[in-house]
């Protein structure tokens, strides 16, 4: 492999491990999702590589509801 080539894939590689370590958190901590349910947002961070993730923080979080002092209402 040519080494500009290299260069180029190590930022992309760290990017999508931290888009995905991100989302995975996320979806641990998460109780309520949108458009699939828990397993299918899993496998969609999982098997889509940069895409994945990327869907499931945009599209994927329901909603979290909190009290009106601030506190987490679960």
């Amino acid at each position: 492999m040519d080494s500009q080539l290299i260069l180029l894939l190590i930022p992309l590689g760290v990017i999508e491990l931290a888009l995905a370590i991100v989302a995975l958190v996320d979806w641990v901590r998460r109780k309520a999702f949108r458009a699939l349910p828990r397993c299918g947002w899993l496998v969609v961070i999982i098997v889509l590589g940069i895409v994945g993730p990327t869907v499931y923080l945009i599209l994927g979080r329901g909603e979290e509801r909190t009290e009106p002092d601030g506190r987490d209402s679960h």
